[in-house]
């Protein structure tokens, strides 16, 4: 079953969110184990492997850990290290502006005569979170993510990891060709699995605009066809009543023959426009594409529901039939009867073989029906469908209140009508009820 309006899905934390701290916090750990410059007082150089070995020329510019060193680097680091994280936090609302929070670190290279391979990391992050938004916005932070990949791989310079130094290979023009094709391909591996997180993302948001819309139709189908059901049980209802008064009113001089020629006159008049109103009844019924044939049954009333309770005991229901229905009006105590009438057939479909307890009341002008029967879960949802919705249209075009949920580990379904013909109906709310 579905709610009457198309749900709004709750608000919660965005799972973008989640994903980019998840990314920033893995990135801030490689950041705090990876070494920012060589030890000092030894010059480097890569070995075939890409490790880079301990030679004899001399050192760089500045060597020092990364923890300890003196004022400028450990800022530098720091600031380096914090830019990146920040960068990967805010890539999927402002991606140019990550992509320079990740990419300014590679500045200090000529300084340091290092980096932190962490950095470069940063960016593919960055390029994996916009592509999973958009291909357009995402195509800066690749292309400087595989810019700085081939100035990586074609400079020699060291690269810092927790492992610790580490070049994309020697001097060999064939290696850097190949360092930098395989740090292409990595790029295109992980731009597809993006590109695959958001085809899936995106067919799970339409899947569920389809079921959203889906639903709401369902629930504009069912107001508008209990709609033109009621009005068609109206009509039943009130032709009734109007064919009355005009048969009183032309059989009145018949029963009164004293009566003066003024009065019969009159009389005449309402009988007319009593037939008046019944053809236009009927013209609103062609409209809404019945045929008017003879022998209509006369509608239900609220007492009728001793009968659906003797049925529904028939057919091994347990229901227990509570309260007084006399008094009660035509038109409302059809809708107290529907109301019943569905109810029942609800605890038959969703609590088969449980007790379900059916009371009628009607004092002060108001007159209530309460369905009862036990559930198994206090936190059971109940999402109405088409049956409550129509439903819920009945009672409120007689200016009624209709609430449906689990009270005290039972559902209980409350209907109150007003009995008062005087009274004009209420209009709907325009914010329905959750039933929850």
């Amino acid at each position: 079953m579905s709610s009457h309006d198309v749900p709004a899905l709750p608000s919660t934390i965005d799972r973008r969110w989640v994903t980019s701290a998840v990314l920033a916090a893995v990135l801030g750990i490689f950041l705090m184990f990876s070494p920012l410059w060589l030890p000092p007082d030894h010059d480097m150089e890569p070995s075939g492997d890409g490790i880079v070995e301990e030679v004899a020329d001399g050192p760089f510019l500045l060597g020092t850990s990364w923890l300890d060193s003196g004022y400028l680097l450990p800022l530098i680091s720091w600031a380096a290290g914090l830019s990146c994280v920040a960068a990967v936090l805010i890539a999927r609302r402002r991606p140019f502006t990550a992509t320079a929070l990740a990419g300014w670190p590679f500045v200090t290279v000529w300084l340091l005569g290092t980096f932190v391979w962490g950095w470069w990391l940063a960016l593919l992050l960055v390029a994996y979170l916009v592509v999973q938004d958009s291909w357009r916005r995402a195509v800066v932070p690749l292309a400087v993510t595989l810019a700085t990949a081939w100035c990586y791989a074609l400079s020699g310079v060291p690269a810092m990891l927790p492992i610790g130094p580490v070049t994309a290979g020697s001097a060999d023009a064939r290696e850097v060709v190949e360092a930098g094709v395989l740090y292409t391909v990595a790029v295109a591996v992980i731009v597809g699995a993006a590109a695959a997180v958001r085809l899936v993302r995106e067919s799970r948001r339409r899947s569920d605009r389809a079921a959203a819309v889906e639903r709401h139709a369902l629930e504009v189908e069912s107001v508008a066809t209990e709609r033109a059901r009621l009005a068609r049980d109206l009509h039943d209802v009130v032709a009734h009543h109007v064919s009355l008064v005009a048969v009183r009113a032309e059989s009145a001089p018949y029963t009164h023959p004293d009566m003066n020629d003024d009065a019969r006159r009159v009389l005449a008049e309402i009988a007319d426009d009593a037939r008046s109103a019944l053809g236009e009844l009927r013209q609103v019924l062609s409209v809404l594409q019945r045929t008017a044939g003879p022998g209509r049954a006369p509608q239900p009333t609220a007492c009728d529901v001793a009968d659906l309770v003797d049925q529904a005991r028939a057919a091994g229901q347990d229901v227990t039939l509570t309260g007084r229905c006399d008094g009660v009006p035509d038109a409302p105590g059809y809708v107290l009867y529907r109301a019943a009438q569905e109810a029942l057939t609800n605890a038959r479909r969703h609590a088969p073989g449980a007790p379900t307890t059916v009371e009628l009341t009607h004092a002060a002008q108001v007159a209530g029906l309460r369905v009862t029967n036990p559930v198994d879960r206090t936190d059971a949802v109940v999402v109405p469908g088409r049956g409550l919705t129509g439903m819920r249209e009945r009672v409120e075009a007689l200016g009624g209140a209709l609430t449906a949920g689990v009270e005290d580990s039972a559902f209980a379904l409350v209907v109150t009508l007003p009995t008062d013909p005087d009274r004009e109906p209420t209009a709907a709310p325009t914010e329905r009820e959750e039933v929850a």
